[in-house]
């Protein structure tokens, strides 16, 4: 050996998978051919390739996804555009409610009803489930009971439950 001649440590073996030795070179890459080259020899080896061009021709670079905290502030970002669409959709009619010396509103608007009472006062019961619970809500002798004593309720409600 002469001054010269450097040796170059071998640092990784030599594979199938790897075999232009790219890695003393300094380039790690395994490339699709260093993986395809074995099969050569195999029946399937043209279906693979003829594969493999339809990939390549077909190829697009795919972004590393963001950070949690630079997708978050576009998020925010996007979130902010769109409300302040919807604010500015009704900004006139703000500034026109600021500006006025007295805010009347439509006195027509038919608001229904105003209370739950109202409500429930008006409810009809439309399925066979609802027309059974009103049979026994509405009962002549519930109410009678209710009326009189709360009591005679209890004791038809353990007679309830003994039928159950």
């Amino acid at each position: 050996m002469t001054k010269n001649d450097s040796v170059i440590p071998e640092l990784y073996p030599e594979s199938e998978y790897n075999p232009s030795r790219d890695v003393l070179e300094g380039d790690a890459r395994i490339s699709i051919e260093d993986l395809l080259n074995p099969l050569s020899e195999k029946p399937t080896y043209g279906k693979l390739r003829k594969r493999e061009l339809q990939i390549m021709k077909n190829a697009r670079t795919v972004h590393a996804p963001l950070s949690k905290a630079v997708q978050a502030k576009i998020e925010r970002t996007a979130a902010y555009e769109m409300s302040k669409k919807d604010v500015t959709k009704w900004q006139h009619i703000i500034q026109r409610n600021r500006e006025a010396p007295t805010i009347f509103f439509d006195e027509n608007v038919n608001l229904g009803f105003s209370t739950v009472g109202a409500i429930a006062s008006e409810f009809e019961p439309r399925t066979e489930f609802e027309k059974k619970i009103a049979a026994l809500v509405y009962d002549d002798e519930v109410t009678e009971a209710h009326k009189k004593d709360g009591s005679k309720l209890l004791e038809m409600n353990k007679v309830w439950m003994l039928l159950i």
